[in-house]
């Protein structure tokens, strides 16, 4: 469920004037390979001329990201240095005429990087990525949902021609999103949104909070963020009367059942790879498989899947977070006992390791979604539901997760669970599933999800 990304944001950088005459000696394309331990990643800086500015991005086209925004940058006495605030990331770096030697920090650790022009950009084309003029109604929307007065800010697309069949909240994945849902330079949300406003609804879809409040919050107030959606898309003049439900891609999924059971008037669901499981069960499918998927031994799966089991049901035992730490670091200190430092370093349990995990298990956001069970939500869902995963996603295994949605909604007038060959946790058509592969696939989302989605709407409005 967890998606790892990069925040993507073109930023347009006005330098004063001595520094932009300083700049114009680098202006083009700088190619480095950031060592990271073993391996290496590569980085691109981009500077371009924009009239009388400069436009500097970064680039890792490993990892299929372009346009990293640059917050600061600077380039005095030979001296480049810029920053990445989504990264938390800084380079300093000397040019020599010819080359930029310098260094590469992130969350503090040092790593060499030095860059060399370069004559050729890699973009990854996304042609399913709508472009303006739309044949729809575009408007920008922003309400607060909490007592701080945080805002939601979304954009709601509405049909021109016709009043909307019915409006669709979009609830994204797990980790912090924007209302695109952008991973990899894809943009899911938007192409669904696209689609499902061309066949006559109305779709809303919204950004996560800044990170301060995000990094607080649970699946229960992503929930809360989607009733208070619904409640005030309900009271816009142009859709009063139209029916509401919510479509949820993995995580949203969970969003979407936790809101339907607390609001009667939803009136539909559409669950993308979403679950229908613990989390237990869906993390320990993940480690296995991506296990198998990067090519560790039998043993080194067997030993995994072991150690994992074990966390997880400390966590899931534990009756708070506090309780949890203190729980597995017990565990860990029996468990890596008679390991050398070698043979830690050999398994990733050093105590820095060590440490990682158990703040990760036990975070406020994680530690509640082990004490959540879908179930609990399903069964108080009143509302039709139309269930779409895919056979090769690695992230939420489909039948187990279909046949607990199936299973859980014991209220719904209406359920279709449908398993898609070939697709994987993005409903990309897809060879192996893995998420390294995301990004290298320049389909967002296979047509057949897009129109199953658009036929079953129609079916039950």
């Amino acid at each position: 469920m967890k998606k790892t990304r990069f925040g993507i944001l073109l930023l347009w950088l006005l330098l004063p004037f001595s520094s932009f005459a300083q700049m114009e000696a680098l202006v083009g394309l700088w190619h480095g390979k950031l060592a990271v331990g073993a391996d290496s990643l590569a980085l691109v800086l981009v500077v371009e001329r924009q009239g009388d500015s400069l436009n500097v991005v970064l680039d890792s086209p490993d990892q299929y990201v372009t346009d990293i925004a640059v917050d600061e940058c600077s380039f005095v006495n030979d001296t480049l240095r810029f920053s990445v605030h989504d990264l938390n990331a800084a380079y300093v770096g000397r040019y020599d005429g010819q080359r930029i030697r310098g260094r590469f920090t992130q969350y503090g650790r040092r790593m060499k990087l030095n860059l060399s022009p370069a004559s050729e950009r890699r973009l990854f084309p996304r042609p399913q990525e709508p472009q303006p003029p739309y044949p729809y109604r575009e408007v920008e929307l922003s309400f607060p949902y909490d007592d701080a007065l945080t805002p939601i800010n979304g954009t709601l697309t509405l049909p021109t021609d016709a009043a909307p069949a019915a409006v669709v909240i979009l609830l994204t994945g797990s980790g912090r999103q924007d209302r695109d849902e952008t991973i990899f330079r894809h943009k899911p949300f938007k192409v669904i949104a696209d689609h499902l406003t061309r066949a006559g609804y109305a779709v809303f879809r919204y950004d996560d909070p800044p990170y301060t409040t995000f990094a607080k919050q649970t699946t229960f107030d992503f929930a809360q963020q989607a009733l208070v959606a619904f409640d005030t898309l309900s009271a816009r003049p142009e859709l009063a009367g139209v029916p509401v439900g919510f479509l949820g891609h993995s995580e949203g999924g969970m969003v979407a059942w936790i809101a339907a059971a607390a609001q009667s008037k939803t009136a539909f669901v559409i669950s993308l790879a979403g679950v229908g499981t613990p989390i237990s069960e869906i993390l320990l499918y993940q480690t296995h498989v991506l296990g198998v998927a990067s090519g560790l031994s039998d043993a080194q799966i067997r030993s995994n899947d072991h150690l994992n089991r074990s966390v997880y049901s400390i966590v899931e035992k534990s009756k708070t977070p506090e309780d949890a730490v203190k729980k597995l670091d017990v565990f860990f200190k029996k468990y890596t006992r008679k390991m050398s430092l070698e043979q830690r370093m050999a398994v990733h349990l050093t105590d820095v390791e060590i440490a990682g995990i158990c703040a990760q298990a036990t975070s406020q956001w994680l530690f509640t979604l082990f004490h959540t069970n879908p179930a609990d939500y399903l069964k108080e869902v009143k509302c039709p539901v139309l269930a779409l995963n895919g056979d090769r996603d690695l992230q939420v295994e489909a039948e187990p997760n279909l046949a607990g949605i199936k299973a859980g909604l014991q209220k719904s007038p209406s359920v279709t669970c449908r398993k898609f060959e070939g697709l994987n946790h993005l409903m990309q058509e897809c060879e192996t599933g893995t998420v390294e592969e995301y990004g290298a696939i320049e389909q967002t989302m296979s047509p057949q999800v897009l129109e199953a989605m658009t036929e079953w709407l129609r079916s039950v409005r």
